[in-house]
């Protein structure tokens, strides 16, 4: 199986180490994005940023990314496979939030003990996600009439 795993970019230097040294000798093909991490893989290929990140995700079978909104929706829209990783290690904990929402709905898995990763491939593997459909946003004729109205009753 073709993974990448990806960070953004963010530094999430424990995710990557715990990867490159626990998935040798299981098969896969992994590719890190390591954005600015201080660790460097040793047993797997790496970049740290790529403006063509999209030709990684549509050769990838499965995508372990944390859960940065935008990495997300981008996987959802192409269809992949993802196991989402909240990085804790973040001031703030939103990412929490985002993969929650994500697993509970279907979407995605959602690991928050790196030992559960091993499982959460080989079920990844073995499953569908839930099929992300995207709905168009225009609502511009309903703010404008809003707005208009609003000035009209001042």
């Amino acid at each position: 199986m073709k993974i990448l795993v990806t960070v953004g970019t963010t530094r999430f230097d424990s995710l990557i180490k715990y990867l490159d040294e626990e998935c040798i000798g299981l098969g896969h093909e992994i590719t890190f994005q390591i954005a600015d991490g201080k660790y460097k893989p040793v047993n797997f290929p790496f970049f740290r940023f790529n403006s063509e990140i999209n030709t990684y995700y549509i050769a990838s079978d499965l995508v372990i990314c944390h859960a940065g909104a935008g990495t997300i929706y981008k996987l959802l829209e192409l269809k992949k496979k993802i196991i989402i990783v909240p990085n804790t290690e973040r001031v703030d904990n939103h990412q929490l939030d985002i993969a929650e929402f994500m697993a509970i709905n279907g979407y995605a898995i959602s690991i928050n003990d790196f030992s559960e990763l091993p499982e959460g491939i080989l079920s990844a593997s073995k499953s569908d996600m839930r099929v992300f459909e995207k709905h168009d946003f225009d609502k511009t004729r309903e703010i404008i009439s809003f707005c208009l109205e609003d000035l009209e009753n001042k």
